[in-house]
């Protein structure tokens, strides 16, 4: 299961459909033992953008380490502003099984920025 990160919601209401949205995603994802990978917004996660982006970038990272924690299969990976690779990356933290719980940065953006 691959789980793409929306745009930042315009209210609450959008961050807690978004959560629910993953949540029975990886639900049923868990259930049949399959590979969880979210895939999140760099600047929310830092955030340096919307508070709203910054709360559902947060709570999807820590659904990850909690799931894995669980002993599922569930990785994340922050698309910085260039994408280039982020398909390569998605697909190897998704076919493998011997990783997981982690957050793969993509992009330089996180080097050296200050949290604001």
């Amino acid at each position: 299961m691959i789980f793409h990160q929306p745009e930042a919601p315009a209210d609450f209401a959008g961050v807690e459909a978004a959560l629910l949205d993953a949540f029975h995603q990886s639900q049923e994802a868990a259930r049949n033992q399959e590979p969880i990978v979210y895939v999140l917004r760099q600047k929310d996660l830092l955030g340096q953008d919307t508070v709203l982006g910054a709360i559902l970038a947060n709570a999807l990272l820590s659904a990850v380490k909690t799931l894995a924690a669980e002993k599922n299969v569930a990785n994340a990976v922050a698309i910085g502003d260039d994408a280039a690779h982020a398909e390569h990356w998605i697909a190897i933290v998704h076919d493998q099984s011997d990783v997981t719980g982690e957050l793969i940065r993509l992009g330089p953006g996180h080097v050296g920025k200050a949290l604001t």
